[in-house]
């Protein structure tokens, strides 16, 4: 047996979370799955896998050599992809993002990458955890905001600009703000994933200008604020991108525009390889178009 055919089922048995699962995936009986992971079992002489009749879970032998794993089939496909990347994209993307940035643009242009190449499958994974790409096995993160990791490849897919929105019935009740200062005497959802979110950034005259704010709720996710938003209970601050479809169709309306924010950064992590990876560069390039497509609808939405 060829040792990566075990590292495959290996990475797939761990991945899926069975071996059935796993002889899905790979489209190779049960049995054979069984059989390549006792041979790579016995070829690096460590128990990789604890088995039972119920259950399977992997052993601390197993974590460490998975991520070796991982890495050397993410070259193997690189170098393969390499070799001709003329060729039809195809093979399995994986790819983590944030929750409401994942709802509201990744799975969409998902969608379409796979429409576009037939041969392509795509895995998303919506979390608002930086995930750990080899340790998980993801081929690229998309990251908003300010990054962290100093180990991996960075490439830009565009900004969204903040916006300040609420419902025209709300509007009516508490009157229009003329200034960034009169949401501290309004009810303010506030998205606690965000950096200060008791304290909404602004830029007047282009100086930084923060606001303290305040509410009866508050949540970890964009779209939960949007959607509180939407049912009248205050203002809103989230990315434009986000709030695209509610300002195009007049649910909601963006207040103080000409009070600018700083946009936030989009951008595309992914592993150092040496080798080209055509379906990775294919699909941020794809990303990146969305994301510029989405703000041209948002500015033709606020254009009165």
């Amino acid at each position: 047996m060829d040792r990566i055919d075990g590292m495959k089922a290996f990475v797939a048995v761990v991945e899926t979370g069975s071996f059935s699962a796993a002889a899905k995936r790979l489209g190779l009986s049960n049995k054979l799955v069984s059989k390549y992971i006792a041979t790579l079992e016995k070829q690096v002489g460590r128990t990789l896998l604890f088995r039972t009749t119920r259950a399977m879970s992997i052993s601390p032998d197993g974590k460490v050599y998975l991520e070796g794993c991982r890495r050397v089939l993410h070259q193997l496909d690189a170098l393969e992809a390499s070799l001709d990347a003329s060729e039809d994209l195809r093979g399995l993307l994986r790819v983590s993002a944030p929750v409401t940035f994942g709802e509201v643009m990744v799975t969409d242009a998902a969608l379409s990458f796979m429409q576009k190449h037939p041969e392509i499958e795509v895995d998303v994974t919506l979390s608002d955890t930086h995930e750990d790409l080899a340790e998980k096995g993801f081929d690229l993160a998309i990251r908003i905001g300010t990054l962290k990791d100093s180990n991996l490849r960075v490439r830009k897919l565009g900004d969204t600009d903040l916006a300040v929105v609420a419902t025209p019935f709300f509007l009516e009740q508490v009157g229009l703000p003329t200034h960034p200062s009169d949401l501290s005497t309004h009810e303010c959802i506030r998205d606690i994933n965000s950096e200060t979110p008791n304290r909404w950034p602004f830029r007047e005259q282009n100086k930084p200008l923060t606001v303290p704010v305040h509410g009866r709720f508050s949540c970890n996710s964009a779209s939960a604020c949007l959607a509180g938003a939407r049912k009248g209970f205050g203002f809103a601050m989230v990315p434009n991108l986000f709030a695209q479809d509610d300002l195009a169709t007049g649910r909601l309306v963006q207040v103080l525009p000409e009070f600018s924010i700083n946009p936030i950064l989009v951008q595309a992590v992914f592993l150092e390889s040496g080798f080209e990876r055509p379906k990775l560069i294919a699909f941020i390039d794809h990303i990146k178009e969305a994301i510029e497509a989405g703000k041209a609808r948002c500015a033709l939405a606020n254009t009165p």
